[in-house]
């Protein structure tokens, strides 16, 4: 009954992975199909977006300004036109005016309309430096995997399957601490065992009692964490569907009736 109840689990997460491959699937087909759904895109066209509202608040700010000013500036204006015309009847009046006077008052009429054109107590300058958060593309380079060393070494287990202390059987998940020991989830044996750097052998951290569901029992776990503060261990007791936390031979369920194949 044992072995039916862990093929019957085997076989539920391997509906759950093949859902999570169509789902997947379909995603890469839709972004096939429409590219502007693409997750770049959409950066792109918030980045949009944004420097769009950011010219479009700062162009209102320079507009409640210019707005502000300018009844001041036309009534200036005004004035030195009212002068402007006194100074022309004046001269109508007096029937007396040569290239002289005519010249003067072309000159101050330019010089009014100039004024008009291009207020001298406010202009508009352009700053070369942007406000606007630039984006950049980041194009990483394949890895040339070539260059690597094509060889390598056993740091745990190689002695064959078992359930001695230098064995493993069927390893998944591992943690690497700070001074490079390893914590390996030992599936098949029922254990976590932690490898100390250039050990020969492991030491069982956690489980180690057989199959079961006891506290102290574990069942196919599929991936281990350290906490390396308090130095407790986070399982994932995949065939027991929790996962649990070991603390100096204490444990604790954290997550209850769950499918947990990893641990971040």
């Amino acid at each position: 009954t044992d072995l039916a109840e862990h093929q019957q689990l085997l076989n539920e997460e391997l509906l759950h992975i093949t859902k999570d491959y169509d789902q997947f699937k379909q995603r890469i087909n839709e972004q096939k199909q429409n590219p502007q759904n693409d997750a770049l895109i959409k950066q792109i066209d918030q980045w949009e977006r944004n420097s769009i509202e950011k010219i479009q608040e700062k162009a209102q700010n320079w507009r409640e300004i210019v707005l502000k000013y300018s009844p001041t500036a036309i009534n200036d204006i005004e004035m030195k036109l009212d002068d402007l015309s006194e100074q022309i009847k004046q001269i109508q009046k007096e029937n007396d005016f040569n290239e002289t006077k005519l010249n003067y008052l072309r000159n101050q009429l330019m010089t009014i309309t100039e004024e008009f054109n291009n207020p001298p107590n406010i202009s508009i300058e352009q700053d070369s430096r942007s406000f606007i958060n630039e984006i950049s593309f980041i194009l990483s380079k394949k890895p040339k995997w070539d260059e690597w060393k094509q060889n390598a070494i056993t740091v745990a287990g190689g002695n064959k399957q078992g359930q001695e202390l230098n064995q493993l059987s069927g390893p998944m998940g591992i943690f690497i601490d700070k001074n490079k020991n390893l914590f390996i989830a030992d599936y098949d044996n029922h254990r976590i065992v932690e490898w100390k750097y250039n050990a020969k052998e492991g030491q069982i951290t956690a489980g180690g009692h057989g199959r079961g569901d006891r506290m102290d029992q574990l069942d196919h776990p599929t991936d281990v964490i350290v906490d390396q503060q308090n130095h407790s261990i986070i399982i994932a007791d995949w065939g027991n569907r929790r996962v649990i936390q070991w603390l100096n031979q204490d444990q604790q369920i954290l997550i209850d009736n769950i499918y947990c194949m990893g641990l971040a």
